[in-house]
């Protein structure tokens, strides 16, 4: 993409607020190239394009993509070896995300409570939970602490 191809992208929304145009790259060419789950884009390929050189940065972008007010396409994705990041083509590719990211969401609940647990064993520190905290665990855990 040309720095005049960029301006263009850019004049199309306003700033994210963290300003950093490769968030607007890698959207554009998900919207352009990936449009649903069989045209998914592996990450090492956008890697590859945007000279990302590990997935903690790469997933950064995703993440600011997802969280933007501004650039309200869907950005799914799926791990493994078959997996890659797609704009949702419909519902049930929405979904689909959505519940991959709910399960990953309760896994660091249930450790989160485990660590919590272990950290009252044989003396170790105990962990004061804020009120919410404690309402939030307990709504999803069933913690009766």
């Amino acid at each position: 993409m040309t720095n005049k191809e960029l301006d263009e992208l850019k004049a199309q929304f306003p700033p994210l607020p963290k300003e950093r145009p490769l968030a607007y790259k890698i959207y554009n060419y998900l919207k352009t190239n990936a449009r649903g789950y069989k045209n998914r884009v592996k990450a090492d390929v956008l890697m590859s394009e945007f000279g990302i050189t590990d997935n903690k940065t790469l997933r950064g972008y995703i993440q600011e993509i997802r969280e933007s007010e501004i650039l309200q396409k869907i950005i799914c994705s799926e791990a493994g070896s078959n997996g890659g990041y797609w704009v949702a083509a419909n519902q049930k590719e929405v979904s689909k995300t959505l519940d991959h990211l709910y399960k990953r969401a309760i896994e660091m609940l249930k450790n989160y409570s485990i660590l919590r647990n272990k950290a009252r064993l044989n003396g170790q520190k105990r962990i004061k939970l804020t009120k919410y905290q404690k309402d939030c665990i307990e709504s999803i855990l069933g913690d009766d602490e």
